[in-house]
């Protein structure tokens, strides 16, 4: 028989388990964060549709969240990627800070484009 872990005995919230969490989740965010946009931009751009025939108030809102969107993707690619360069200390602080804003980022940046193109007269 296998022995069972104790999980009452684990540090949940030591920096090293924090820190292969955040890797691990930042993985998982990262591919929802690259396959959300295209399932939705792909049908449009298959069928002809470009930005640039958006109003311009709604193309400004577009770009804004598009950049938005790959300033958060690019913070969850640095939270998933595994630590080496550096300390623990410093590692666990970066991992924590670029898995928050590049939810927050991608999400609000996917939201604001969507609802750009979503708004715009037809």
């Amino acid at each position: 028989m296998s022995e069972l872990l104790d999980v009452r005995s684990l540090d949940v919230e030591s920096r090293a388990l924090e820190t292969q969490r955040i890797i691990r989740t930042g993985t998982i965010w990262l591919a929802a964060a690259a396959l959300a946009p295209t399932i939705g931009l792909g049908p449009l751009l298959a069928s002809g549709w470009r930005p640039l025939g958006l109003p311009p108030l709604a193309e400004l809102g577009f770009w804004l969240g598009a950049v938005a969107a790959a300033l958060g993707l690019a913070a969850l690619v640095w939270a998933g990627c595994p630590v080496l360069g550096f300390r623990l200390a410093e590692a666990y602080k970066q991992k924590v800070v670029c898995i928050r804003v590049g939810i927050v980022l991608n999400l609000s940046g996917m939201t604001l484009a969507g609802l750009a193109i979503l708004l715009s007269p037809a």
